[in-house]
């Protein structure tokens, strides 16, 4: 009996696609980073090597954060800011509806934080002055 397209799709995707050399261990986590085999396959990243991108945070701290494992110029915030900067915002101004520019913020853990990284979200600040 012949497997209905939908069982062999699951088990492409599951085997990790066309090409793949060997079955991925979805419990499996060779470089005990925190992420097995399979979020490792999502992620692009290496499951042999804790740190892809060589930048001294793991591949799952990152992952935790929302720091991109595959760019060693990215990093955590702190205080675990996720980084949501979509990319491709440009300052339109300070009316409402514009895009404001990408104000850096100083935040509880005395870290430099950008505006645009909460892009698309909703958050209430609470910004003080002193001089």
């Amino acid at each position: 009996m012949r497997a209905p397209s939908s069982l062999l799709l699951l088990c492409l995707t599951a085997c990790g696609g066309p090409g793949d050399t060997g079955s991925l261990d979805c419990t499996a986590d060779p470089d005990g980073d925190g992420l097995d085999d399979c979020e490792e396959w999502e992620l692009g990243t290496d499951p042999d090597a804790a740190d892809t991108d060589g930048d001294g945070t793991g591949d799952g701290d990152e992952a935790s954060c929302v720091s991109d494992p595959l760019d060693a110029a990215e990093q955590c915030y702190t205080c675990g800011w996720p980084h949501g900067d979509p990319g491709g915002l440009e300052s339109t101004g300070a009316a409402l509806g514009d895009v404001v520019e990408n104000v850096p913020f100083l935040d509880a853990c005395e870290e430099v934080v950008d505006l645009w990284d909460f892009a698309g979200e909703y958050h209430i600040l609470f910004v003080t002055a002193s001089w």
